[in-house]
């Protein structure tokens, strides 16, 4: 799922970038991103348009995937994870 072909997709990422910017040392997993950080106005949005939206906030450099033996998956900011694009 692409952002630019699902417009769910960019609306989800869109909410996560300012969940982001309110929130700068957030990190949760996919699930929980999907319940806590959504506003209502983004509505019920499941968890594959979630994941695509994180997908495609990672390509672009924005979030950081921390991958755990022992949990799911979570996602941060790449700044406070130190992985910021410096340009």
């Amino acid at each position: 799922m692409d952002a630019h072909q699902f417009p769910e997709v960019a609306a989800v990422a869109s909410a996560i970038r300012g969940y982001l910017s309110r929130n700068p040392r957030a990190s949760d997993t996919a699930a929980g991103i999907q319940r806590f950080w959504l506003p209502p106005e983004v509505g019920e949005v499941a968890l594959p348009v979630v994941e695509a939206a994180l997908a495609q906030l990672e390509a672009d450099g924005l979030v950081h995937r921390l991958e755990q033996v022992w949990a799911p998956a979570s996602y941060l900011s790449a700044r406070a994870s130190g992985r910021a694009d410096p340009h």
